[in-house]
């Protein structure tokens, strides 16, 4: 072990504080540090240094990872000295805090408390303290709470000045409510790491830290600063596939999910509407051994083997060293890496060029999470470059106007949306022909603006045109021509004009079906569409059975949680809400079954949709009563199965 005096000037720009905090996982949250910190230790060349600081007084362990010395001094040597140095000030002395806390750290040698714990790199640690007879004696003398009181500033300038020197500086942080983990939670950092493991109480009182150190953060002036929080579920070694899921999404009844609370913690803490932590925690779990053991995994693993725990302490770093938020996708933050390397590698037009399709492929990605106002800045910033580099007329300039043009469409903006339509529009025609798929993707665009603004007449005739340049060109097939008809039909639906819509959306599903297959996501989405056009025209167990068939598909393609299987749910609960019931059997329609028997005209799919309807129950892997693939098994909705005795 290196007992030369340290040699740490100032970097040439602040490091950061990062906190690690778990409730419960004192084992896991410590072997987490350690490992996370040999891991940026040993990047960028080892070039960076990095400070672990063991704050867990009560059962302080860093210094075993690294076989450091027990009785080196550290952070509460440290304080005492701050404590006897702060009493050496008459009130009457330094009144600001701040002056007061760097004059008193000034006045101490903080590198004595500070050790190099691995040879292969910039990374050092300062222990809880010099673990003799008396260590537990002097830490219950030292009182954390009127050191504070004494200087408010003292945490925060100590962090302060550890960033000074230290590219990274992590803390472990006590465990419980203590006082200790308070301060290292609120006070000291820019980032908090919270582990939770399975039991319950874990994640409450993590929780509950979380919240008090944000509220901190925004109700107290002088420590209004940013404050990250990444949680990280820690998982139990060999636990089943099963057990994991069900943990983080929950039952839908008794046991709540992880990924919920969490979602609603961040949004409360960031004052945000909706936030989803779907590629985060795809990614972002770490396993703790049953046996309680831990290890440096780092070292002990194989580099790059994808099964290890090293992995995902790595994974982990990819959101947390560049500081993006839980709620960035995986792609999105391959895109902004992507990006950032770029003008290392070009320049002039090249570099341009580069940014902009960068920019366009994020602004996708944006698109994809819903995220309209980030999406929208992307595409403006590719379109402003593609304009200056390429002119306004060509391929790329256009694709970027219609991404915008698309936005503007979803974020209510119609009237712009349809200028620039408009205007893509009529460059494609001029450019590539009126029968260019590009052209015509650009005259869909537009006429779904003038539905949406209510030129109903002028979208239709857009919608016939492209509809019969598809049949002739593709055929009445082809994946394009039906999504053309599946427009048409919405427009149709936002007219009112419901029984039109049903007379094109019915053959529409039987076509996907024949082509695409019963279960495709495009088939599932005419399965909706028709559903709620049954609906409007007074036909709700139809559009329940029909919605129960997407349901169930959804949950055997997808699993219980999903995005498409939350979308079908609430489609099924929106049915369910309008029309004030549980759908059930209408009166008279099962004396419509034996007529109807008799003359021939039920299939398997009537069967189905003339069978009663049962409440919606609480969805678990075996409540698929119903026959999806049935109802969803033959071509169109024959007439008379409508048939209603009222």
């Amino acid at each position: 072990m290196d007992t030369q005096a340290l040699l740490l000037p100032p970097l040439s720009d602040h490091g950061e504080v990062i906190t690690f905090y778990a409730y419960r996982d004192a084992a896991s949250r410590s072997a987490a540090l350690a490992n996370l910190a040999l891991l940026l230790a040993r990047r960028r060349a080892a070039y960076s240094p990095v400070l672990m600081i063991d704050w867990d007084l009560q059962a302080p362990s860093l210094h075993q990872y690294f076989a450091a010395p027990c009785q080196h001094g550290g952070v509460l040597e440290l304080f005492e000295a701050c404590a006897a140095q702060l009493a050496q000030y008459q009130p009457s002395g330094i009144h600001d805090d701040t002056l007061l806390a760097y004059e008193v750290l000034a006045a101490l040698d903080w590198e004595q408390y500070v050790t190099r714990v691995d040879q292969a790199s910039q990374l050092y640690l300062m222990p809880a303290g010099r673990l003799d007879l008396q260590y537990r004696e002097r830490l219950a003398a030292l009182d954390w709470e009127a050191l504070f009181q004494r200087c408010p500033a003292l945490f925060r300038c100590f962090a302060a000045q550890m960033a000074c020197h230290f590219r990274h500086v992590l803390v472990d942080a006590g465990g419980g409510q203590s006082d200790t983990a308070g301060l290292c939670t609120t006070l000291l950092p820019r980032k908090l790491v919270m582990l939770f493991g399975p039991e319950p109480a874990s994640l409450e009182q993590g929780c509950a830290m979380v919240a008090r150190a944000t509220s901190y953060r925004c109700s107290h002036e002088d420590e209004q600063r940013p404050l990250l929080v990444y949680p990280v579920a820690v998982q139990l070694e060999g636990d089943d596939a099963h057990l994991r899921t069900l943990r983080r999404h929950g039952d839908g009844q008794q046991l709540a999910g992880y990924q919920p609370q969490l979602e609603q913690l961040l949004a409360d803490c960031y004052g945000l509407r909706q936030i989803s932590l779907d590629s985060y925690c795809d990614e972002v779990q770490l396993q703790q051994s049953r046996d309680g053991v831990q290890q440096l995994a780092v070292r002990a693993t194989p580099h790059g083997d994808r099964h290890t725990l090293a992995r995902s302490y790595e994974s982990l770093l990819d959101w947390l060293e560049p500081g993006y938020l839980p709620w960035q996708s995986r792609p999105e933050l391959a895109a902004l890496e992507q990006y950032k390397g770029l003008a290392a590698q070009l320049s002039g037009n090249s570099l341009a060029l580069a940014q902009a399709q960068s920019q366009q492929a994020l602004g996708q990605e944006y698109c994809a999470q819903q995220r309209w106002a980030q999406a929208g800045a992307c595409f403006e910033q590719a379109l402003q470059l593609r304009q200056q580099v390429l002119g306004p007329e060509q391929p790329e300039t256009l694709a970027s106007k219609g991404a915008l043009a698309a936005v503007q469409y979803q974020t209510g903006r119609l009237e712009q949306a349809q200028i620039l339509q408009e205007c893509v529009a009529e460059a494609c025609d001029r450019l590539l022909g009126g029968e260019h798929p590009d052209t015509l993707a650009a005259r869909t665009a537009l006429a779904l603006t003038l539905g949406a603004r209510g030129l109903a007449a002028q979208a239709m005739l857009i919608h016939d045109e492209v509809l019969a340049v598809y049949v002739r060109l593709l055929g009445e097939q082809h994946r394009l021509t039906l999504a053309c008809q599946s427009e048409r039909a919405a427009q149709l639906f936002r007219q009112g004009e419901y029984a039109a819509a049903r007379s094109v959306q019915e053959p529409l599903l039987a076509a996907r079906k024949r082509c695409l297959g019963s279960e495709h996501a495009e088939t599932l989405a005419s399965c909706t569409a028709l559903a709620r056009t049954m609906l409007q025209l007074d036909e709700p167990d139809v559009a329940h059975l029909l919605l129960d068939a997407v349901l169930q598909i959804s949950i055997k393609q997808h699993g219980l949680y999903h995005a498409a299987v939350r979308q079908a749910r609430a489609d099924l609960a929106e049915l369910l809400r309008q029309t004030g019931s549980h759908a059930g059997q209408h009166p008279g329609q099962a004396d419509l079954v034996p007529e109807l028997r008799q003359q021939g005209a039920l299939d398997a799919y009537d069967e189905a949709l003339l069978q009663p309807l049962q409440p919606l129950q609480p969805l678990g892997p075996d409540t698929a009563s119903l026959t999806a693939e049935q109802i969803l098994a033959l071509d169109g909705i024959p007439a008379q199965s409508r048939r209603r005795s009222r």
